[in-house]
């Protein structure tokens, strides 16, 4: 406490500070006795307003003096080879599975307790049901109060965590590899002993609620949920926000909480993977209870029919007035990730927009014109579908122009894809897998695509495999099979006034304007 003292009366106490208040419109009052007002000038938004830039000049200045000359490239070394982490499995009487990989080079573990479900065990007129069940999980059990059970869990140097996925609800933890028993104890109280504490549920409620309402002006979220929405269609659930509306989570009751607990959580449909310093028998001996405690039952997960891909693209526009600055999401079903298709078109991906500043949708919009600080596309799969998409924030006077420019990229990505390009592409997908065992993270990631997406052991050397097989005419087969312009889901969030006619010079005829349709289904 003395070093802690000392450090603020050095460092902190009566020293220069800037103190900044934000208040709601019209409440001045709210702000720090003495402040003055800042005034914030917003451009308008003018078409054409900036002069143009010749990405390709040559740029004059003094280069760094250097004993070696840093204009060449140095060689790489040999292609590095990777071991796949030994990976052990186990099973219990209940039905619960369990995968580890022994890793003694840090005294911790981390694990995730994966159960089928989540997202799709909604009620899609009542949504986010599952949300609120794992936030009101991590607030105490039926022998702790939320007080204790953080200060439990702080005393083991641990941390316990539930979110809700597409596909499952993950119960994530860390923990000292010398406390890894008592932390599993305390994953088997928070999932078999509620506390069901009303108050808490209250406040959890209230919680979401405030984060739904913030989501409601969040450009980026607005684009992902009109995506969505264009994509899965009204009757998915997953056109339904993860969080739930302000009319679900208010008519949500403990009852419905306790039903969902009851019927949808069960051993028979989890994985536990772990990663750390504890071995096979330490973990099993762990998870006794928690393999005979927690009975198995039948649980239905909805089969909510695949997305069907549009046969002729379409312009979706959310209006936001006034906004500078334009949110892309474009986009189509794609493979699921057990899908043979799957790996190889995210290696094709990477030149199109996966792989950073080596990607043409980087280097043309965000480097040659200067629209973007950032644009991306990736295919992701679940074990259901996938989907392709790409995102991007783009300065509002040019989104036609950036739109216009993603499109011809996709047209021409396959008749233009290089020998060169081709090199890229297999030179840093092999080279980037010295990395891709270093952290626990990517170990655990590894444990559960083989987990939920049954994928064999040996995944990661027949994707290898694939890429040193790989050809320019392999990829322009994919490519033509799976770059689809003229057959997307084009969502723009965005200025209205000044942009939405605009688009309809792409082709796609005019913007279907989508706010009463968001609106509608987030009430």
């Amino acid at each position: 406490a003395a070093g802690v003292m000392r450090v603020y009366r050095t460092y902190i106490k009566g020293k220069p500070f800037v103190a900044t208040s934000f208040v709601p419109k019209g409440r001045i009052d709210l702000a720090l006795d003495g402040s003055t007002r800042a005034r914030i000038v917003e451009e308008a938004i003018v078409q054409g307003a900036e002069a143009a830039v010749d990405a390709s000049a040559k740029a004059t200045y003094a280069r760094t003096p250097s004993r070696f000359d840093r204009t060449v490239e140095p060689p790489s070394g040999d292609r590095p080879g990777v071991v796949v982490p030994t990976v052990w499995t186990a099973a219990f009487a209940n039905g619960l599975e369990a995968h580890g990989i022994t890793d003694e080079e840090r005294p911790v573990a981390n694990f995730e307790l994966a159960i089928e479900g989540g997202r799709l065990l909604d009620d899609i007129n009542k949504p986010g049901a599952a949300n609120l069940l794992a936030e009101l999980l991590m607030r105490g059990t039926a022998r702790r109060t939320p007080a204790e059970l953080e200060n439990v869990l702080k005393s083991l140097g641990a941390d316990i965590s539930i979110g809700v996925r597409d596909e499952h609800v993950v119960v994530s933890g860390r923990t000292l590899a010398r406390n890894f028993e008592r932390t599993i104890d305390l994953v088997e109280e928070i999932l078999l002993e509620p506390r069901w504490d009303a108050e808490e549920l209250a406040l959890q409620k209230a919680a979401i609620t405030s984060e739904i309402q913030s989501r409601k002006v969040q450009a980026t979220t607005i684009a992902e949920r009109a995506f969505d929405i264009a994509t899965y269609g009204e009757g998915h659930i997953y056109s339904r926000s993860p969080i739930g509306t302000e009319t679900s989570i208010a008519a949500l009751t403990m009852d419905d909480l306790k039903r969902f607990h009851a019927s949808n959580l069960a051993p028979n449909i989890a994985s536990f993977r772990v990663v750390g310093a504890v071995d096979q028998p330490r973990v099993q001996a762990a998870l006794q209870a928690l393999g005979t405690k927690w009975e198995r039952r039948s649980v239905s997960i909805p089969a909510y029919p695949a997305p069907q891909a549009p046969s002729v693209s379409k312009v979706y526009f959310y209006d936001l007035p006034g906004a500078k600055q334009s949110i892309f999401a474009f986009g189509y079903p794609a493979p699921a990730r057990a899908d043979a298709d799957f790996y190889p078109v995210t290696a094709v991906n990477y030149i199109l927009g996966g792989g950073g500043f080596a990607s043409r949708l980087t280097q043309q919009l965000r480097e040659g014109k200067g629209y973007t600080y950032g644009i991306r596309s990736g295919f992701s799969g679940g074990s259901r579908h996938g989907t392709f998409e790409i995102s991007s924030g783009i300065r509002s006077n040019v989104t036609l122009e950036a739109a216009e420019l993603v499109k011809s990229i996709l047209t021409d990505f396959g008749t233009t894809f290089t020998p060169a390009d081709l090199e890229v592409t297999k030179s840093a997908l092999t080279r980037g897998r010295a990395r891709a065992f270093e952290t626990s993270g990517a170990k655990l990631n590894y444990l559960a695509t083989i987990a939920d997406y049954g994928l064999p052991p040996d995944y990661p050397q027949r994707e290898q495999a694939f890429i040193d097989a790989l050809t320019v005419a392999g990829v322009q087969t994919l490519a033509g099979r799976y770059v689809r312009p003229a057959a997307m889901t084009y969502v723009v969030v965005g200025d209205a006034a000044t942009q939405a006619k605009r688009l309809e010079s792409l082709g796609f005829g005019a913007p279907v304007m989508i706010n009463d349709l968001v609106a509608r289904l987030d009430r």
